[in-house]
């Protein structure tokens, strides 16, 4: 009898499942298609293709740092990279994070977002703001906020910013006072956010990070499309017994229509629950492997109206082995990114107003990979989730969670459930 059902062989499930196996707990994972989830690559004429952006890793959490380094070699099997992003802005490269790097703007335009910034640090900026719109007027001034932050993160979310509740996204941007914003431009601190360095592994991309994790992990290529409660235990497609728990690392809007209707009524997922949950929002990623000019960057983020492009991923630059033996010195690899869906034949006509003489190789659209938060869905969400994890059932990751997670925070996640799946199963 395997105690616990993970469903679904991302980032997240492999993760749990290495967890659960250190622990003695008997689990066995479905994956309906290849192991990787948003950070599974092909390859593509030689070249490694990060399908939903580029995936790396780096944490400022000890405990995954430590748990992390005792399944892979740092020296042998990784590299080690210093962040070098930039924004392309009025087609001139500014160092990111833009704040930061005022002086690299025309004279005119940083004086101004300079007087504006040191207005906000003198009227004591209020400690919290409404909406994701609010946050970047309020804490960046109008200038940086129009120059910059409101086009690429409308491009990035497709979504009206005062329509974003802050409280989500905490953590994941530069919270960081406009006094703060004077002194490091003044002293050239470091900016101290988690990816100033990232570590990529030597070969295989990001699927080799996944591959390791799930070995030795029983693992089922089946699409988990029902779970039935027999006589105090789960059942998985009618034929899989006596599961006593559920690791849920998918799609959360899914789960209603997997879970029998005795568990929804067992766990309160109501039809109206249930719809509310069915209607949470997302946007999907296109992608456009490409070939192209040689350059020193990892990110190059395009805020610009001249394309609906929001960044330029250099993957070539995370590790050599990345792209082609046969590609000429002077050029490299790059993952092309678009919020939402574009067909080809719209990217292959876009790619020409990107710098770095753009060469398409492959093309993919993922209909799910950002998550998007309204008012009301935090506490949907959560409650949700309380009430399934009372019955053993247990979300986890980015879609089952809600959240937006990078690497880290996934398996920081899986770590939480691991510990709250314990208790349950004692």
């Amino acid at each position: 009898m395997n105690q616990v059902a993970i469903v679904g062989g991302g980032i997240s499930g492999c993760t749990i499942g290495r967890i659960l196996k250190s622990e003695g707990i008997q689990s066995v994972l479905f994956e309906k298609d290849k192991l990787g989830g948003l950070v599974a690559c092909t390859f593509e004429s030689g070249h490694t293709y990060h399908r939903v952006g580029g995936h790396v890793f780096n944490s400022k959490m000890p405990h995954i740092l430590n748990w992390f380094w005792k399944h892979f070699d740092k020296e042998d099997e990784f590299l080690l990279a210093k962040r070098n992003a930039v924004i392309f802005l009025d087609h001139n490269f500014v160092s990111y994070p833009i704040e930061l790097n005022l002086t690299q703007l025309p004279t005119a335009v940083a004086s101004t977002a300079i007087k504006e910034i040191l207005a906000i640090a003198k009227a004591s900026p209020p400690s919290s703001y409404n909406n994701f719109e609010a946050f970047l007027r309020g804490n960046f001034g109008k200038t940086l906020c129009e120059q910059y932050f409101q086009p690429y993160n409308r491009k990035i979310w497709n979504r009206n910013l005062d329509t974003i509740p802050l409280a989500w996204l905490e953590g994941k941007l530069p919270m960081i006072s406009p006094t703060e914003i004077i002194e490091k431009n003044i002293l050239k601190l470091d900016d101290g956010m988690v990816h100033a360095s990232f570590y990529y592994p030597k070969r295989g991309g990001s699927p080799f990070i996944i591959n390791r994790l799930a070995e030795d992990l029983t693992i089922l290529h089946e699409d988990v499309t029902s779970i039935h409660l027999r006589d105090g235990a789960y059942t998985i497609n009618m034929r899989h017994e006596n599961t006593q728990a559920i690791v849920y690392t998918g799609d959360i809007r899914q789960l209603p229509d997997i879970l029998s209707k005795p568990i929804c009524d067992i766990v309160g997922l109501t039809e109206e629950r249930s719809r509310q949950l069915q209607n949470l929002d997302s946007n999907g990623t296109t992608t456009l492997l490409c070939e192209c000019n040689k350059n020193d960057y990892s990110w190059v983020y395009l805020p610009g109206p001249e394309t609906k492009c929001h960044r330029i991923i250099m993957t070539g630059n995370f590790s050599p082995e990345n792209s082609a033996t046969n590609l000429p010195p002077n050029r490299t690899t790059c993952t092309v990114e678009y919020s939402g869906h574009l067909t080809e034949e719209e990217m292959l006509l876009e790619v020409k107003s990107l710098p770095f003489d753009m060469k398409p190789v492959a093309y993919n659209y993922c209909k799910n990979s950002y998550i998007i938060h309204g008012k009301d869905t935090a506490s949907l969400v959560h409650e949700t989730i309380n009430r399934l994890a009372d019955h053993g059932i247990f979300c986890c990751g980015r879609f089952a969670e809600w959240q937006y997670y990078n690497m880290d925070a996934a398996i920081a996640s899986a770590f939480d459930v691991a510990a709250n799946l314990s208790r349950y199963l004692s």
